[in-house]
């Protein structure tokens, strides 16, 4: 975001005459700069910086000598994004299961790996069966509209698209990220329906003030999905 940022005010001044006055304006502008630069590249809101410190900071600093942005460098980022780091989440979760369990010491938690927080505890009790059923289930039909109007190809959406989707929640990319990872249940780097149902309900439950878990619980994991991660675990 900072590189589109920085790119966009470079360009914007002018090369010899009144620099002073046109950094001004620019800082003046910059919210509608940001608008700009998050409908052109299609960049959730949140993850901006805040408009009134940055427009601060960028007061002491000269707009001709940032950076000139690389398309070619962006756009691998962008694949890396998108595809490559979904190719790494099963390497990611096969190196938390065979990380050592953090026990607390001392106090009236010790030898617990919870502590004082006992979320870990309640989702087991709560782990589904394959017959129980899917607390997504009852919003599942407005989820696979959206769904299905997206396009999907062998019954699937890639990250592309459920990306362009999940941007216009407003949440920073960071949340949406651990969204895609508790979604992407078989880790393929893609949704089918069901997967899109749960990134779908988590992102309500983000926006409705409530934490996402750390791992996925069985009683979110989708029914097709039950028998594969029990098998895993």
């Amino acid at each position: 975001v900072h590189a589109y940022i920085m790119s966009y005010l470079k360009k914007e001044m002018p090369s010899v005459f009144r620099k002073e006055t046109k950094k001004k304006q620019l800082i003046a502008r910059l919210g509608e700069i940001f608008r700009n630069i998050q409908l052109e590249h299609h960049i959730s809101p949140g993850d901006f910086p805040e408009c009134e410190k940055m427009q601060e900071q960028l007061r002491v600093h000269d707009f001709t000598k940032f950076p000139a942005l690389k398309p070619k460098m962006m756009e691998e980022l962008d694949h890396m994004l998108t595809f490559d780091v979904a190719k790494l989440m099963p390497l990611v979760r096969q190196e938390e299961m065979e990380m050592p369990e953090q026990m607390v010491h001392g106090g009236a938690f010790d030898g617990s790996s919870n502590g004082p927080f006992i979320e870990g505890i309640i989702d087991g009790l709560f782990e589904a069966g394959e017959d129980d059923e899917w607390v997504v289930t009852k919003d599942k039909p407005k989820y696979d509209e959206i769904f299905y109007n997206l396009s999907p190809t062998d019954g699937k959406i890639n990250g592309v698209k459920a990306k362009n989707w999940m941007i216009t929640t407003k949440l920073p990319n960071s949340v949406l990220g651990k969204i895609w990872k508790l979604s992407d249940v078989d880790k393929d780097g893609m949704l089918d329906d069901e997967e899109f149902a749960l990134a779908s309900h988590l992102i309500e439950v983000k926006l409705d003030g409530h934490g996402l878990p750390s791992e996925l619980p069985g009683y979110l994991v989708p029914p097709s999905k039950r028998r594969q991660v029990g098998s895993a675990d």
